[in-house]
Order: C-alpha cells, then sequence, then structure tokens
C-alpha cells in the first residue's frame, strides 16, 4: 500500500486491498495493480490530524469524482465508495472497471483525460476552509467510459480499460448533509498517490507478474511399449520365405578336369570376352580377358546358350590343351575354342584352363590347318 507522511491509501476489491507491484515510472508512491472488467471497487486512507487546513480529493482517469475537507489538527479518515446519486442520499454508483471502446473518429476527450488514462490517484491540497453550510446537490461527473477513443490514440489502445459506475446499490452511510467552501487551494497536492491499472495479460506481458507454468503435457492412453522386438521380428521372418537377390550376368562355372568322361557345358554364344574356367575355389570362378577376339561372321547366333563338349589333348613338354566342341551345330560345323591348363604341382588335381581362341570349322577340314579367329 501507498504510505507517505504517515497518511497510508488502500484499492480494495470485495474487502480485500487489490496486490500492488512497482510503478512503471519513478514518480514516488506510484504502483501498478491488476484490473478486471466489472470489478467495483474502493479506495480508502488513513492519516494523523492534519497539520493544516486540507481537502483530499480522488481522481479516475484525470476525472475528479469526490472529495474530502479537513480543518487543521482533524483525524484524516474517509472511504470513496462511488457517486451519490442526485436527490438520493442513500443511494450511490460504485466505481468500477470497464472495458474501453474504441472507435475511427475521435469523440476529443479532454487532455487531462487522455493524459491520465489508467491511473486512480488520491490528492491532499493545502486550502483555507469557509464556514459551514448546507450541501447542495450533487452531479455525477462524466467518467471517461461514457466516450470512446480513437483507435489511432496510441495510450488508448494499449490500455484495455478505463473506470466507469455500476449500477446503484444502498449506500452503507448517508452522505453528509453540510458542507465547507475552500479558498486559496494550492494548485499543486503536497500529497499524492497513484494507482496505475492495467490488465493481467498486460503485466505478464511486462514482466511485471510471471508467466503461469504450463502443466506437463500428459497422454490418457498410454500404452507401456514392448522393451524387446526380437521375438516379433524373428515371427516376421518365419512368415517370409528366404529369397535370395538373383546375380546379375553369367553365373560361375566349375569344371572338374580330372575327371576322364567327357563333359558337356553350356556357354554364351556370343563371346565378347574370353572365359576362364577354374576349379580353384581361391580364384574367382569366371575371368575375362581381352586377349581373345570374337568368333568368325560366318557363325550365326542362334541363341544365347548352347551346349558344348570338352576334349584334352596331352602337348609337348607335358602341358595339356584342352578344345572346347560345339554340339548343338549344324552338322557339318564345330566349333572349337583353344585353350591352355596350368596345373598346380602341390595339387594335380587343381588346374586353370583358360579359353585363348575361339573358331568355327566345318567338320570334313583338317584341324590343324585352322586359323585362328
Amino acid at each position: 500500500m501507498p504510505q507517505a507522511n504517515g497518511v497510508q491509501a488502500n484499492l480494495i476489491c470485495n474487502g480485500i486491498s487489490l496486490t500492488e507491484y512497482p510503478g512503471l515510472s519513478s514518480d514516488p508512491n506510484t504502483v501498478l495493480c491488476e484490473s478486471t472488467p466489472g470489478q467495483t471497487f474502493e479506495v480508502e486512507f488513513l492519516g494523523p490530524e492534519a497539520p493544516s487546513d486540507c481537502v483530499v480529493k480522488l481522481y479516475c482517469d484525470g476525472v475528479c469524482m469526490d472529495s474530502y475537507v479537513y480543518p487543521r489538527n482533524q483525524l484524516m479518515k474517509a472511504t470513496f465508495r462511488g457517486i451519490y446519486l442526485p436527490n438520493d442520499d442513500a443511494t450511490l454508483l460504485p466505481f468500477k472497471f470497464a472495458n474501453v471502446e474504441l472507435c475511427e473518429e475521435d469523440d476529443s476527450h479532454p487532455e487531462q483525460i487522455v493524459k491520465n488514462l489508467g491511473t486512480v490517484s488520491l490528492e491532499a491540497f493545502r486550502c483555507t476552509l469557509g464556514p459551514r453550510k448546507p450541501n447542495s446537490d450533487s452531479v455525477i461527473p462524466a467518467v471517461a467510459s461514457n466516450s470512446k477513443f480513437s483507435e489511432r490514440n496510441k495510450k488508448a489502445s494499449m490500455i484495455p480499460h478505463t473506470i466507469g459506475l455500476g449500477q446503484s446499490i444502498p449506500a452503507s452511510k448517508k452522505r453528509s448533509s453540510m458542507c465547507r467552501a475552500t479558498h486559496n487551494l494550492d494548485p499543486t497536492p503536497y500529497l499524492r498517490f497513484v494507482w496505475q491499472y492495467r490488465s493481467r495479460s498486460m503485466l505478464i506481458t511486462s514482466g511485471v507478474i510471471p508467466r503461469p507454468v504450463s502443466p506437463p503435457i500428459t497422454h490418457q492412453n498410454d500404452e507401456p511399449r514392448p522393451e524387446e522386438q526380437e521375438p516379433r521380428i524373428e515371427a516376421l521372418k518365419d512368415l517370409k520365405p528366404d529369397i535370395k537377390p538373383k546375380p546379375i550376368g553369367s553365373k560361375p562355372l566349375v569344371i572338374d578336369l580330372c575327371d576322364d568322361n567327357q563333359t558337356s557345358a553350356f556357354f554364351s554364344s556370343s563371346i565378347d570376352n574370353p572365359i576362364i574356367l577354374d576349379d580353384d575355389d581361391d580364384d574367382s570362378p569366371i575371368q575375362s580377358s581381352k586377349n581373345v577376339a570374337q568368333a568368325g561372321s560366318s557363325s550365326t547366333q542362334q541363341g544365347d546358350i548352347k551346349p558344348v563338349k570338352i576334349e584334352s589333348k596331352m602337348a609337348a613338354g607335358g602341358q595339356r590343351n584342352q578344345s572346347i566342341i560345339a554340339i548343338d551345330g549344324p552338322p557339318n560345323q564345330t566349333k572349337r575354342a583353344q585353350g591352355g591348363i596350368e596345373v598346380d604341382q602341390s595339387d594335380p588335381k587343381r588346374a586353370k584352363l583358360t579359353i585363348q581362341s575361339v573358331t568355327l570349322n566345318d567338320s570334313d577340314e583338317d584341324p590343324d590347318d585352322e586359323d585362328s579367329a
């Protein structure tokens, strides 16, 4: 609560003082408070005896709402609850917070209202009091909420609330029937308390009120996930056949050269590169070399796969020559492929056959006169 010179003041809503926060300005006795549209409030103050004649006024958005006078040495104490109705000393209109209304055109509010928009202030002025006289009928002041503010008004667009008057209620205390005139009123108050009221969202945005802590996100249908998926994966594997990808190109071919029986094998009739036949598991089963030329143009390609017959002859120097003869061609033609065999001395059963040339000849010609294709 603002307090100065032994005087303290409070802004009360529903019998409880509003929570106050440090003000936005450096002015003394200025605090921030939260305003809620439709909420009514009262302003009360309590202090020592007045050091001199004085008058205490209540301003809402720069508009003087009511006042109390105190002769010298009189205890300063009062509560502003609202505005009494004219010709009715037992009914009043309470103060309340209201939403500000914006429009395209300005209603030309007095500068005093625009300057003090969003404030409630209590100000004490020194003066000289005149003699007592009967109280005249009161007039309802023109509060800021009765008019609209322009959308171009920067301050009005930033402050969402104003102060208005609520529905009439019975007054807890009748209005005084006597009053006193004031003379020599000082233009500057010697004591001033200011409440700057703002919406809660504005106070949070400006960092005055901490942001509420968001509750943790919980899922209602959370189910425990299995820690191990291995059994399920193995079951899926059993349902699917073990399909291996087919190799691209020619399949490996292994020929046992130690077998005395003639062996029939299938080779591609289109020989772009030489083929190495190997029964050695350590080496690649089929290798290619660019030393062998393609067969002569007289041979006609009739298919991709043709059966052949392999014949082995012993040559001079202990080297064995291997011939591969096609057996599915015309009766008078054979295909021969010359090759050499390298025998592993440590293991006579391991040998490598290299096709060196391929020829196409008539069956009635002498094989010794064949020319390399």
